[in-house]
């Protein structure tokens, strides 16, 4: 694989509109768009360039971006309204980078919590740059390309920059798009490296190499059985007084939040009833008479 090329998975990337111009004196908000910007600053040779840059995007002159592996593009309008196509490349990881970056974000339960919850965790960024594996764009890792004839970074594609820095600041995940990942791709693969390497549950089949992925899937969802259930007692329970202790909320009446627990209490009641004996299960619905004594097999 080239270091700019491939792609795993899906083979459309992302198009963004044009972002208003930006307002304030930071121009990144987020921890992960700060540090894209500090990449900039790091790659470029001209710093007069990433200031430029830096106004064209304030200015709101870069227009829909596109982000997909390896490359984000866009079209950057410079002083005089004159319109170029500004590139970035970086580099994707490799398959082998890829596993040892999913290995490390099992290692620990927070890291796949927050995965898992749609965030990206900046501390798995950091302990994957310990272990060798850049997420972040490192020193010439970002490859400028311009129609406008600059060799290095210029202003139109250090404006491309600063606004990637605000798309990162609502989606990090931005970031493994350009490494090579889909968030979809991404998430899918842990799921199913998290399940080869955990025991499988009692009576699911055997997981092991050469094994389909819909299978692993499959076996990912299998639940242990139900316990039986248990013994009708002789009455419903009798829900607890809600009267007594601190006042209630203006809001909540304490007699009708008792009767609808004793009406729950009634109806887990002949439903239990209703299917220890066979009965078909009826459930009481919004203005039916939910009063009458359950049936059971012998009434």
């Amino acid at each position: 694989m080239s270091r700019h090329g491939g792609r795993h998975g899906r083979d459309e990337g992302r198009t963004f509109s044009a972002l208003p111009p930006a307002r304030g004196r930071g121009f990144a908000q987020s921890w992960w768009g700060r540090a894209w910007l500090r990449a900039l600053e790091d790659a470029a040779l001209d710093a007069a360039a990433v200031k430029a840059g830096r106004r064209l995007a304030r200015a709101g002159a870069v227009g829909a971006v596109t982000v997909r592996p390896s490359r984000v593009t866009a079209v950057v309008r410079g002083p005089g309204d004159t319109a170029h196509r500004a590139d970035v490349l970086l580099p994707v990881l490799s398959e082998a980078e890829w596993g040892r970056f999913q290995d490390l974000a099992m290692e620990q339960s927070g890291h796949m919590a927050a995965l898992l919850d749609g965030e990206l965790p900046p501390h798995l960024v950091e302990d994957a740059a310990v272990a060798g594996i850049e997420l972040l764009p490192g020193l010439g890792d970002l490859d400028p390309e311009c129609d406008c004839g600059t060799w290095d970074h210029c202003g139109h594609t250090a404006a491309l920059c600063h606004q990637v820095a605000r798309l990162l600041d609502q989606d990090p995940f931005l970031l493994l798009l350009l490494r090579g990942r889909d968030r979809e791709d991404f998430l899918a693969e842990l799921h199913v490296r998290g399940t080869v390497h955990r025991p499988a549950p009692s009576g699911a089949p055997a997981v092991g190499p050469g094994v389909d992925a819909a299978e692993v899937w499959a076996a990912a969802e299998l639940l242990l059985a139900l316990p039986k259930l248990p013994g009708l007692p002789a009455a419903p329970g009798v829900p607890p007084s809600f009267a007594g202790g601190s006042a209630a909320a203006p809001e909540v009446d304490p007699a009708e939040l008792e009767r609808l627990a004793a009406r729950a209490a009634t109806e887990a009641y002949r439903l239990l009833a209703a299917d220890l004996s066979g009965d078909p299960v009826h459930v009481v619905g919004p203005g039916e008479d939910d009063t009458a004594e359950p049936r059971t097999s012998a009434g």
